[in-house]
């Protein structure tokens, strides 16, 4: 009897196949070839479906393992916040603070970036990759948010709107819940999301709609609505001898000035959007700064810490060669003891890690100490998957059965057992990714991707290279080469 494999499943195995083939190997080729680093953001890199990738690999598949603070270095700082406004708890605008640091360092790429609240009002960051001078430079500030209309003065002769100077609305940091970068409803321009809190919706409404009624015309100074970024009533005073030297770019002395777009319409319901000749990033940028300026205390830099990854390297070291020792003894074992199927089952586990790190790199996962760990376990997890097929498959040789039937027989009868010791795992595993943090959900997420990936590894890729290589001829399905004492 000969084992059938359908085409679809040839067509799944051979796709998983050239899927971590392409995904382990594309970025590797790709960087050899143009003698970049084997790690880290390449130029050059495809963009992802949506949007465009610049010139650092900012928006491009990069296809590279990201490594965790522990593993690569980089920053640790705590944070403390002061001067927070009357009425308003320590514990709310903690929260605040927590939310706007995560949109401000996930906006600027950062990866997997560690923000959470400690004591009642600061804050621990710690950032993979950046040094603590530039973390400082990225989160260890806070700026404020002032929406202003233009009105007449006839000393100012230059600036974004010569003749006129800002005046103060009363719209701010404070009623600004997010702002985010998008396309627009067309898929062509890219644009940037305002919302608004109750407090917010009712006064910009109001702007708008005073905007509109001031001039008939779009193009008058009346219909816009800028925003400026800690604009102070000296400025204000000195306008005609600043607006001059002021620039859009917040980056350079001057910088005050983000934005200062036209009202169409009256805006009501406290959503708007801002639209121009934006690109990803110039409306990511924005994204930014508005959200930058959404806290309302200011932060005090207690502590800053460039971290070394020598501890790490060194770890990393130790667990590679741990695991490495540990293959080759499970390999072994599977070896002397199931014999051929042992040796498919090997080739089954180079398959699985092929796909787990593809994954890794695809998604892509920021792996740690811990979720190294996580992914060594899960290799010993899809060896136990095929202990129990081949376990299954013994039993079934022993009591007459065919090689073909009793290796169907032996999947299909050792899947419940499969099934269910994974699927336990895997509730285990999602609890702690959405409950844990830190090291907690790093490990949880690796062994959970492992645990899915070993299903795949253990029914589709073991059982079908059992079947491809015993219907090469009776020597291979003889009981000394399976493994199998049919005395027994």
């Amino acid at each position: 009897m000969q084992l059938v494999l359908s085409w679809p499943v040839r067509v799944v195995v051979i796709g998983l196949l050239l899927f971590s083939l392409f995904v382990d190997g594309a970025g590797y080729i790709y960087r050899l070839s143009t003698h970049q680093s084997l790690t880290g953001p390449a130029q050059g890199m495809p963009p992802h479906f949506f949007g465009e990738c610049d010139q650092a690999g900012s928006g491009c598949w990069q296809l590279y393992i990201h490594r965790g603070l522990d593993l690569q270095g980089g920053s640790h700082l705590e944070l403390q916040l002061i001067d927070i406004p009357p009425g308003r708890s320590k514990a709310a605008v903690q929260a605040i603070a927590v939310s706007v640091f995560s949109k401000r360092l996930n906006s600027l790429g950062v990866s997997e970036p560690l923000v959470q609240p400690e004591g009642s009002d600061r804050v621990i960051v710690e950032l993979a990759g950046i040094s603590a001078a530039k973390a400082e430079e990225v989160i260890g500030k806070t700026a404020h948010l002032d929406f202003v209309k233009w009105v007449k003065d006839a000393s100012v002769t230059g600036g974004a709107e010569p003749g006129y100077k800002p005046q103060k609305t009363g719209l701010g940091s404070e009623q600004v819940n997010s702002a985010s970068s998008s396309l627009d409803s067309n898929g062509i321009n890219y644009q940037v999301s305002l919302s608004f809190n109750s407090e917010g919706a009712s006064v910009f409404g109001k702007l708008t709609s005073d905007a509109v009624n001031a001039c008939p015309s779009t193009d008058c100074p009346e219909r816009h609505i800028a925003i400026f970024e800690d604009l102070t009533d000296q400025e204000i005073a000195n306008w005609a001898q600043l607006a001059p030297t002021l620039s859009l770019d917040p980056n350079v002395p001057g910088g005050k000035l983000l934005t200062d777009p036209r009202i169409i319409a009256p805006i009501t319901g406290g959503q708007a959007q801002i639209t121009g000749n934006f690109t990803q990033q110039t409306a990511a940028d924005l994204a930014v700064q508005i959200n930058s300026g959404a806290l309302p205390a200011t932060v005090k830099v207690l502590q800053s810490t460039d971290v070394g990854a020598s501890l790490g390297q060194d770890s990393v070291r130790k667990s590679l060669v741990a695991g490495a020792v540990g293959l080759f003894i499970v390999v072994l074992f599977m070896l002397a003891y199931y014999r051929l199927p042992g040796l498919l089952a090997s080739l089954a586990l180079l398959v699985y890690a092929g796909i787990v790190l593809a994954l890794f790199k695809l998604i892509p996962v920021t792996l740690t100490l811990a979720g190294l760990a996580g992914f060594i376990l899960s290799i010993g997890m899809a060896v136990d998957a095929n202990v129990l097929i081949f376990e299954r498959f013994k039993e079934e040789m022993r009591a007459g059965r065919t090689v073909g039937a009793a290796v169907d027989a032996a999947v299909r009868r050792a899947w419940p057992a499969i099934r269910d010791s994974n699927f336990a795992t895997l509730i285990t595993c999602t609890v702690l990714a959405f409950a844990g943090s830190g090291p907690v959900k790093g490990f949880a997420i690796t062994l959970g991707l492992g645990v899915l990936v070993s299903l795949v590894s253990s029914i589709v890729v073991t059982h079908n290279l059992l079947a491809i290589v015993l219907n090469f001829g009776p020597r291979l399905r003889s009981p000394r080469v399976l493994g199998v004492d049919r005395a027994a």
